[in-house]
């Protein structure tokens, strides 16, 4: 699948109602546009809690908001090493549902069942564009690659993470006869093993209430290349995990969702509004750039956006930045998450927005040919289309949306 940015980024709309400008002592500000002049086709103008109450996730959902969390403390390749810049798609780790770079899923959903693994995320990245293939001991499709799969599960105390991180580990090692058990001088407390034949080396080790689990690969199939490799993951992943507050079981089903009204302000034309991770979701820095096919580029061109906070809604991306000015910031430097090619006429009588067209050969993001973006205040939002009128309508009605936004 060819993609620069894994996220469904093709819908980008919003819309709105008129408002007046506000004054204050010893200063006029002009009044906004009439918004309903302008040209939305289609596409909602007001966003879904306009009039109705704000979602609730309900009680299966929250394990999902949970994982979104953790995204922004699980460390991609790139971090590690930045020849490692091509990504995955990121996996949510559910009982249910086991990233087969773990081990084979039949063997492990009992264990993760039995020591009630609460939520999980897994981020893979390689230093060439490759594919694991989950067999019974993974193989790759391109050799010669360096890979790095981290996956970060929380369970809900430090005894049972303790208990699972070694039955993943004596589970994947009694299906794979052939595997020698190798120590991480560094991490003792480690669980590790490979085959001698093949470049890929599994570990698993509790840290606190959570597990950290890898599948590294090397060129070949060397020792000292692979253990170094899962000790410097090791090294930058645990002080970054360290930074996030585990959860009790509790505390997971009361997690706040859109608390500040993040994603009710992104277009949504199919209102979707179930928490659902890379489609109806929220991120910090971190946790965004790991949905993009090239982290080098993707980094760089989120990073300069300067934005704390980015919402993802139905193919939507609204950035929440410090101030107006940085807003502006982004539609003046087209500032999009995909590389641009050429500039593109700007949607009609929509302030602060501009457009780009973007090389269909240079970018991988699951995008159209065109990106809009505008800004409102300190909120940037991102809509694409194959189409340029569509493009432009998609952004009005961004424009709207923030316009009639709480």
């Amino acid at each position: 699948m060819r993609r620069a940015f894994l996220i469904p980024f093709a819908a980008l709309l919003a819309a709105g109602l008129t408002a007046c400008g506000s004054t204050m002592p010893g200063t006029v500000e002009p009044a906004e546009i009439d918004i309903r002049t302008l040209d939305t086709g289609s596409y909602p103008t007001e966003p879904l809690n306009a009039h109705d109450d704000d979602y609730k996730p309900d009680f299966i959902t929250m394990p999902h908001i949970a994982a979104m969390r953790l995204s922004d403390y699980v460390v991609p390749a790139y971090e590690i090493d930045p020849t490692l810049k091509y990504g995955q798609l990121p996996f949510e780790i559910t009982r249910g549902s086991l990233p087969s770079e773990l081990g084979i899923e039949p063997d492990l959903k009992p264990i993760a069942a039995r020591h009630k693994l609460l939520f999980g995320f897994r981020t893979t990245g390689f230093d060439q564009k490759t594919s694991i293939i989950p067999s019974g001991w993974p193989v790759k499709t391109r050799q010669n690659t360096t890979t790095i799969s981290t996956m970060v599960m929380q369970f809900p105390d430090v005894e049972r993470a303790t208990a699972a991180a070694t039955e993943f580990h004596d589970a994947d090692f009694a299906a794979n006869r052939d595997n020698q058990r190798v120590p991480l001088p560094k991490y003792p407390a480690a669980r590790a093993q490979w085959r001698p034949d093949a470049p890929f080396l599994r570990s698993t080790l509790a840290h606190g209430p959570y597990v950290v689990a890898l599948l590294v690969s090397a060129n070949g199939p060397d020792l000292p290349a692979l253990t170094a490799l899962a000790e410097k993951t090791y090294d930058v992943q645990l002080p970054v995990l360290d930074q996030l507050k585990p959860l009790t079981e509790e505390e997971t089903y009361q997690l706040p969702w859109d608390p500040d009204h993040l994603l009710s302000r992104a277009l949504n034309p199919n209102k979707f509004e179930r928490p659902a991770i890379g489609t109806q979701a929220l991120y910090n820095l971190r946790g965004i750039v790991q949905y993009a096919d090239d982290l080098s580029v993707a980094k760089q061109r989120f990073s300069a956006m300067n934005a704390d906070r980015f919402a993802v809604s139905d193919g939507t991306i609204v950035a929440r930045t410090p101030d107006a000015a940085a807003a502006k910031k982004i539609v003046a430097e087209r500032l999009t998450p995909a590389p641009v090619a050429n500039d593109a006429a700007a949607p009609p009588n929509v302030p602060d927005s501009a457009c780009v067209e973007h090389r269909q050969e240079a970018f991988n993001f699951e995008m159209k040919r065109f990106t809009c973006v505008v800004a409102y205040r300190q909120y940037a939002g991102f809509v694409t289309g194959n189409q340029l009128l569509d493009v432009h309508q998609r952004a009005a009605a961004q424009y709207a949306i923030f316009a009639n936004s709480r």
